[in-house]
């Protein structure tokens, strides 16, 4: 198939009516300039230009061609500039995906914020409680909390994640609080699963740790439904102090085994590995890095 490829390199030839002006504005060896105008005629089956020393003229073949050459060439510069333009400029979409509580605490209004600064980048988010293979996602960005498999992404860490134990001040009314970690096979678990996995309640002290992994009285993939049961007294559960720190403070629940070290996993922003960012990704990741006060206020217990 016949690819006529030196059609934009003929119309700057007539456009600056030099094969040399045309070979230096283009960086390119005059040679080369000659070759592919002359595997254009080739192609063509016809001279294009009468070549003299001192001058260059349009053959007919050549007067035919020239404005479809042009329009070639300047479709050519619009795609450059518009390639460009969304390469420098904040515009464009990008896809973000989240845990589900994580979408509305914290994202929601950072990603509002977000929007005011730059009106051209269109929001996706999507509440995934699901592990993604971003690699393999139209996804561009994900927070995720924990533990990190996929070492080909690049991971920004945001902050540690507090986890505390609690129950509701009426469900200790009516039931002994735990003094151990072993004592909590006495009460009814409040747990989090995610794509099936229970998450294990782990607690250090000292020399001692211990992983209560007992099966879940109420299971859940959403964190705020956990918080939902513990409020309505059905039993112990190990949640972010980000979904219960108000609770906490209020007295409406309540810390258990506050000598007991819980689990702090570290947050993550992750992305592909990708040699070349766009302007609206690299707005986002500095974004983000510049709020980290923000997540580890959030996600924290000062």
């Amino acid at each position: 198939m016949k690819e006529f490829d030196g059609l934009p390199l003929f119309a700057k030839v007539v456009e600056l009516k030099s094969f040399a002006e045309a070979a230096r504005q283009l960086q390119l060896p005059t040679t080369t300039v000659s070759r592919k105008i002359q595997q254009l005629e080739a192609e063509l089956g016809g001279k294009l230009l009468n070549r003299t020393t001192r001058a260059l003229s349009l053959t007919e073949l050549g007067e035919q061609v020239l404005p479809k050459a042009m329009l070639i060439q300047d479709t050519i510069k619009e795609l450059q500039t518009d390639a460009e333009a969304f390469a420098n400029q904040p515009m464009g979409k990008l896809h973000i995906s989240a845990p589900r509580s994580f979408c509305q605490h914290l994202l929601a209004p950072l990603l509002a914020e977000f929007r005011s600064l730059y009106p051209g980048i269109k929001l996706e988010l999507e509440a995934a409680n699901r592990i993604q293979d971003l690699t393999k996602s139209r996804v561009d960005f994900a927070f995720r909390i924990g533990e990190l498999k996929d070492s080909s992404l690049i991971a920004l860490p945001l902050t540690a994640v507090d986890y505390e134990l609690t129950a509701s001040k009426a469900y200790l009314d009516q039931n002994q609080a735990p003094k151990h970690p072993v004592d909590l096979i006495k009460h009814p678990s409040i747990r989090n699963h995610v794509d099936g996995y229970i998450l294990p309640w782990q607690f250090s002290q000292a020399n001692e740790s211990y992983s209560h992994q007992a099966d879940a009285d109420l299971l859940s993939d959403d964190l705020d439904v956990s918080v939902t049961y513990t409020l309505a007294n059905l039993g112990i559960s190990y949640l972010p102090v980000s979904l219960t720190k108000r609770y906490l403070e209020s007295g409406e629940l309540i810390t258990l085994l506050p000598n007991w070290d819980k689990l702090s996993p570290i947050a993550y922003l992750l992305y592909p590995n990708r040699k070349h960012l766009p302007q609206k990704a690299k707005l986002f990741i500095e974004f983000i890095k510049q709020r980290k006060s923000f997540f580890k206020d959030k996600l924290t217990y000062n």
